[in-house]
């Protein structure tokens, strides 16, 4: 940010005056800021080419103001910049120096242009308080909005009222000027009643008014009742339940709350309708059916419809998941295109195979354990953020996990939008998931595989041969090594299912084991005085767990064991979600040897230590 003190374009209000920016922004069609920054910074490198470096300064200066990102729901200055990265952004509103400001208070009235004249008065408002500059910015965001309205989907106006009404309840609610946006809006949405075309205009601008605690509910509930009743008309479901909902809202504002909840039940019916309607088309979805036949089931509840009925609907839900799994398609690349993978992949298993064969078993068993290393966290997650900056369907909506059954199990924030806690869970569960579809397998297939099989093609791998890796190991509590030992044997074998069931337990009793050597305690202490030991899902999220083991073996556990967006193991098997069939995933055998990779580096520390005792 810059320092206020300090002049950043060096411009006067006379040097503002002195140039035709007014005039091109009066011939310009487009009638708002964000068309202007084109012309503007046109205007600037003409001005430069020119020689004439006061009128490069004067347009740079308009061009910016023109620029800055308004977002009127943030706390603080809404004027934020048109981009940033993780390193650099472009120049917000509290960037602009005092010189800045001065410059653009002297012609602020006598801008021409009601869009540009509210977004100066806005600017000065937010940066300076500056009372005067507020009300002028008021009265051109409702001129402006006169000018801009249409009957279009989306009408850019209402943004313009939003505002004119935010400024003006900060000057003085309930006085003349807040009186006056008010009247406009109620005057907009008069106009706008009879348009369909206009979509959700009337019902953001009637919210405007509850919010306000304005506006006579008796016409308000009548006309939102209306509008609901023709979208359902028309099949536009969306719009009929926002509707309806603002409906139940008039309806409260009335104290009248049986009307309001069988508002509120219409507006959910049209989520059920919406989902069956859907596959009534040429082309059904059930995972489209699904979503929204689960979003209707929370809309009932919350609108207390009758028990039978939140049943009902709940047993389509449950039916629409399953016959969506059917649906799913695997997104198939064609490896074989890809320059040089084949050929990598070839090498790597050929090295992984050398690497172990005509060596004695235990030696094949340290080498299998360091045949590849757990997941690169930082890199993965410096992976993940690039994808997001190059791949636009990362940026926008939530993505969903289902489970085995077709339920959906979690979802993921957008990676841009949203708060930091937000987009850091986002990247998190991205990671996982990108762990899942491609690290695990690829280490698996081209390492993992070929070892494993080129052990037990030159060793029987008895439970005996297990013994040096498990016995006395400090990784395993006292009286758990046989289960160890039966569950990497089986996993030797390709016995997933077995293996699993048996390894899946004991990492949990490892972590507990390990971090209680640690002086971690592991336990709750309840009210009643009982204590109860935390189980994975809580032992993994502990600090002193990644502190132990490491960030990148604590990631692969988590992502393995109990992340939704992976593949929650340890939940899915405990509750018995898991069919036998995806045991035998690549997660499993990755699993498997991320035990071997910890109970070897348990034997390595438990051999120095008898070592050095003897020494």
């Amino acid at each position: 940010m810059s320092n206020r003190s300090e002049s950043r374009f060096g411009v006067t209000a006379d040097d503002l005056r002195r140039y035709d920016w007014q005039a091109r922004l009066a011939q310009h069609p487009t009638k708002e800021c964000y068309s202007y920054c084109g012309l503007l910074v046109m205007a600037a490198k003409e001005l430069e080419a020119a020689g004439d470096e006061l009128g490069r300064r004067v347009f740079t200066l308009l061009y910016i103001v023109a620029s800055f990102h308004p977002n009127y729901d943030t706390k603080g200055n809404p004027y934020g910049p048109l981009w940033q990265n993780n390193e650099n952004r472009g120049l917000m509103a509290e960037d602009l120096s005092d010189d800045d400001l001065t410059a653009l208070r002297g012609v602020l009235e006598e801008i021409a242009d009601p869009e540009y004249r509210a977004r100066v008065g806005d600017v000065l408002w937010e940066c300076r308080r500056d009372y005067k500059a507020a009300q002028i910015a008021v009265q051109a965001f409702l001129e402006s909005a006169r000018r801009l309205e249409s009957n279009d989907l989306w009408p850019p106006f209402a943004e313009r009222l939003e505002r004119a009404l935010q400024i003006a309840t900060k000057l003085g609610f309930g006085k003349a000027l807040h009186l006056t946006v008010i009247a406009e809006i109620e005057a907009v949405i008069q106009r706008f009643a009879a348009h369909l075309k206009s979509g959700l205009l009337c019902a953001r601008l009637m919210k405007f008014l509850l919010e306000h605690d304005r506006g006579d509910p008796a016409c308000y509930v009548t006309l939102a009742q209306r509008m609901a009743t023709e979208f359902a008309t028309a099949r536009d479901w969306d719009f009929s339940k926002d509707y309806w909902e603002v409906a139940a809202l008039w309806f409260r504002k009335a104290k009248n709350e049986a009307e309001a909840q069988r508002c509120q039940l219409a507006a959910a019916e049209c989520l059920v309708t919406k989902a069956e309607e859907s596959l009534k088309g040429g082309q059904p979805s059930f995972g489209f059916a699904a979503h929204w036949m689960g979003r209707g089931v929370e809309a009932l509840r919350r609108a207390k419809a009758h028990p039978t009925r939140i049943d009902e609907i709940h047993t389509r839900f449950v039916e629409y998941e399953r016959r969506s799994l059917s649906e799913l398609k695997a997104i198939e690349i064609d490896l074989d295109a890809i320059p040089g993978f084949r050929e990598a992949e070839q090498q790597t298993i050929a090295a992984a195979q050398a690497n172990l064969r005509g060596h004695s078993f235990e030696i094949a068993v340290g080498r299998l354990a360091c045949v590849t290393k757990p997941t690169d966290a930082v890199a993965l997650r410096k992976e993940v953020e690039a994808n997001a900056s190059r791949f636009i369907f990362t940026q926008l909506g939530n993505v969903t996990a289902l489970d085995s059954s077709g339920k959906v199990a979690d979802s993921a924030p957008s990676l841009t939008f949203g708060s930091p806690e937000e987009r850091e869970e986002g990247i998190r569960k991205q990671m996982v998931q990108q762990a899942s579809q491609v690290h695990w397998p690829m280490q698996v297939g081209w390492k993992i595989e070929p070892a494993r099989l080129t052990i037990i093609a030159e060793h029987g791998v008895r439970l005996i041969d297990l013994g040096f890796l498990v016995d006395d190991n400090p990784l395993i509590p006292f009286g758990h090594s046989g289960i160890y030992q039966r569950g990497i044997q089986a996993g030797f074998f390709g016995d997933w299912l077995v293996s699993m069931h048996l390894i899946i337990p004991q990492i949990e009793a490892s972590l507990r084991y390990v971090l209680q050597q640690n002086g971690v305690i592991t336990s709750t202490l309840e009210s009643d005085g009982t204590q109860k030991e935390r189980d994975l899902n809580q032992l993994l999220w502990l600090p002193e767990t990644e502190k132990v083991f490491g960030a990148d073996i604590t990631f692969d556990l988590r992502g393995i064991l109990v992340e939704r967006f992976g593949c929650n193991m340890r939940n899915e098997s405990a509750h018995g979600l898991m069919p036998e069939g995806a045991f035998y995933q690549p997660a499993a055998s990755y699993l498997w040897w991320l035990v071997i990779h910890l109970c070897w580096k348990g034997y390595r520390l438990a051999k120095a230590a008898a070592n050095k005792e003897t020494s």
